[in-house]
């Protein structure tokens, strides 16, 4: 069954599962999945389940959603697709179970393998990124979290996302200079290889798995 799993800078706030039908996602109390915000819209988005196909679509021009980084007014939506609505995220995938999430660190039996709630497989290499100039050169910051963020608010913001099938990177804010090994990511999801550089604008981190 459809999961969607909302978060605020990083946190869970709210996980909900639905059968086929219409989930309405804003501010005001009448929604499905109620967000308390003044930057979502009354009614801000709705999702529609049908045929086990879900498509999500805005309902105001001036409340925009933003799926994997970019902008649209509709989208199907696929397994760990991530949507911003304002400054909380959506996380939507798929779920046999009404359990809540389940840690990364919690142990998994190994006949048959049970998938995580976000997609993450037990043999999946831990990443991190090392700053490679500037005042903290050298340090390590270690992506512990399905969803972690990177930038300044008005110069680029990029989210790194892990999945099953590894890290990703898309922009949340396109501004300034957000690039992989030299590279715009712009509207792209692009997965991240051993010692891929990622550039935010003056600053240059350099990405590896241990």
């Amino acid at each position: 069954m459809p999961k969607l799993t909302v978060y605020f800078r990083d946190k869970e706030i709210g996980s909900f599962i639905f059968n086929e039908g219409k989930v309405r996602l804003g501010r005001d109390e009448t929604n499905e999945i109620l967000i308390d915000s003044l930057a979502i819209a009354p009614v801000h988005a709705v999702i529609t389940l049908h045929n086990g196909v879900a498509t999500i679509r805005a309902l105001q021009d001036e409340f925009p959603i933003i799926v994997n980084g970019g902008k649209t007014k509709e989208a199907v939506l696929n397994e760990n697709d991530m949507i911003a609505l304002g400054k909380h995220h959506v996380l939507f995938n798929h779920s046999s179970s009404v359990d809540g999430p389940k840690p990364f660190d919690e142990s998994i039996a190994n006949d048959p393998p049970a998938p995580l709630l976000f997609g993450v497989e037990p043999e999946l290499p831990n990443g991190n990124f090392q700053i490679m100039d500037g005042e903290n050169i050298g340090k390590i910051i270690p992506i512990k979290k399905t969803m972690v963020q990177l930038g300044r608010p008005g110069q680029g913001i990029v989210i790194v996302t892990r999945k099953k099938e590894g890290y990703f990177v898309s922009t949340l804010e396109n501004k300034g200079s957000l690039t992989v090994n030299g590279e715009p990511i712009a509207n792209r999801i692009v997965k991240l290889s051993n010692n891929d550089i990622l550039g935010i604008n003056d600053k240059s981190l350099q990405f590896f798995l241990s």
